[in-house]
């Protein structure tokens, strides 16, 4: 679903690209200005520059009104695992904060396939009990790639499928997701046309198997869907360096366990949520999605672990390190994720192809356990 460009007067693609913006790495505030906090405030903070008096700062500082008081309005829920706190979203309309959901699954949910073991870097802050999980070992965390902000275009997809495979490769080299949202073709027309108006998980690991993907610091990213080096390629990836996949494993939909076994034995996954009432994170053990949900976000599963009793999936974003906590969430973890289940019956909003379903099941705290998919036989090539 195309959605309305974003204008904010003063703040260019880089800066929402890097976080660039000098204010924007200040600490957020604290709860304890939350009573007071001011769009006066807000638009030093990130850098805003809209003119006082003009139609976009009345417009801008109402949309931020609403944004406050939701989060007032999440604050005061009794029984809340989670926090809610300021972010650099709060003067977007809600069209321009569904233009960061642009994650297609599949319309295939055949799960079928052997489990790969690799090596997997773990965290000892977050175990779990080994008769839960079903394996021979408690660890469930692995450390993360480098936090990305993916600014106004839709390329979560592009961005968690390079995570991942940065994941596997190890060696702290960040790849180009820009040559994903250049180069993939969207033919079904999931919800979009590819680059920044989405695409597929999928797709996204049969370009690397077939093409590869150069570095990240050969090919930078832009937030822009710009040209393809050949359209189609012909060969590999056009690059001195490039990094490329045998292919992926496709987790079985709806399934806890299998994520599980594939976060601790493979290494991170790329997953689909309904990432639409995330925007007011800040901290804790998000609760706050109902049964049915819109799947139109990917992310990056982790790990998952225990705090205070409640159990979550530990989540990285691609909203850059100011949004949640240095960019991550932790979505709760439930015993019976797997028939803790609803339908999306939007999914062209979110995931439709053509000639897809006219709804789908979903399972898990906003839909987690839906599209999970981890790649495999991850190698670097030289030319």
């Amino acid at each position: 679903m195309k959605m309305a460009s974003l204008k904010i007067v003063g703040v260019v693609a880089a800066a929402l690209v890097n976080g660039a913006v000098a204010a924007s790495l200040r600490s957020r505030p604290s709860q304890e200005s939350l009573e007071s906090y001011s769009f006066t405030q807000f638009v030093q903070d990130f850098g805003r520059s809209y003119i006082f008096g003009s139609s976009e700062y009345a417009h801008r500082s109402g949309v931020f009104r609403l944004s406050l008081l939701e989060i007032h309005a999440a604050n005061a829920k009794v029984g809340r695992t989670w926090t809610a706190g300021f972010h650099k979203f709060m003067d977007y309309t809600v069209e321009e904060r569904h233009r960061l959901l642009g994650y297609k699954p599949s319309r295939a949910h055949a799960r079928a396939g052997g489990v790969h073991i690799i090596a997997l870097q773990t965290d000892a802050r977050l175990r779990m009990n080994a008769t839960e999980l079903g394996t021979s070992g408690g660890m469930a965390m692995s450390d993360g790639p480098a936090i990305r902000d993916q600014g106004d275009c839709g390329s979560c997809w592009a961005i968690s499928s390079v995570e991942a495979v940065e994941a596997q490769l190890a060696n702290g080299q960040q790849l180009s997701a820009q040559a994903l949202v250049d180069c993939v073709p969207n033919p079904q027309h999931c919800g979009g046309s590819g680059g920044c108006d989405g695409a597929t998980g999928e797709l996204a690991y049969a370009f690397v198997r077939d093409y590869g993907i150069p570095l990240e610091k050969d090919l930078p990213y832009t937030a822009q869907t710009q040209q393809c080096p050949e359209n189609p390629l012909k060969g590999a990836y056009p690059a001195m360096t490039r990094v490329r996949a045998s292919g992926w494993n496709a987790l079985p939909s709806n399934q806890a366990k299998p994520l599980m076994q594939a976060l601790v034995s493979q290494g991170p996954a790329v997953v689909a949520v309904d990432g639409n009432n995330w925007f007011d994170y800040e901290k804790g053990v998000f609760d706050s999605c109902d049964k049915d949900a819109i799947i139109g976000h990917a992310v990056l599963a982790t790990g998952f672990g225990q705090d205070n009793g409640n159990n979550y999936w530990q989540i990285q974003n691609s909203w850059g390190q100011q949004w949640g906590e240095e960019g991550h969430i932790r979505l709760l973890k439930r015993d019976d994720d797997d028939t803790w289940c609803g339908t999306d019956r939007k999914p062209k909003e979110g995931l439709g192809c053509d000639g897809g379903p006219s709804e789908v099941k979903v399972c898990g705290t906003c839909g987690v356990l839906f599209d999970s998919l981890v790649p495999q036989g991850v190698r670097m090539e030289s030319q």
